[in-house]
């Protein structure tokens, strides 16, 4: 019998926000965002994490009008497992999802 810790609910999703001078902003995922963030954890396809994206983005760019900070330009979605070492059991951290989502392309 095989068992796996590999299970949605043991990953974990990373949402961060870059501005136009490429600064990463962590983004902290709340209410609808937060149950868009739960499906993508789950199942990290290009629809789910599109879907993420998507509705980050325009909340993000709504919280953005009303602050004067620098404009976002993307979104990068990263989504982790844990893996355990056969024979000392240590965990590490493997990434099986890194997606940039470019919304507004970055002037120079």
């Amino acid at each position: 019998m095989f068992a796996s810790t590999d299970v949605g609910s043991s990953r974990r999703l990373i949402v961060t926000a870059i501005n136009v001078k490429d600064d990463k902003l962590p983004i902290k995922l709340v209410g609808n965002l937060d149950e868009l963030r739960l499906r993508a954890r789950g199942l990290p396809n290009p629809n789910q994490l599109n879907a993420l994206a998507q509705a980050t983005w325009k909340e993000l760019k709504k919280e953005s009008n009303e602050d004067k900070e620098l404009p976002l330009s993307s979104l990068r979605i990263e989504v982790w497992r844990t893996h355990y070492d056969a024979k000392s059991l240590q965990p590490k951290p493997i990434q099986i999802v890194l997606k940039d989502f470019d919304f507004e392309h970055k002037k120079n």
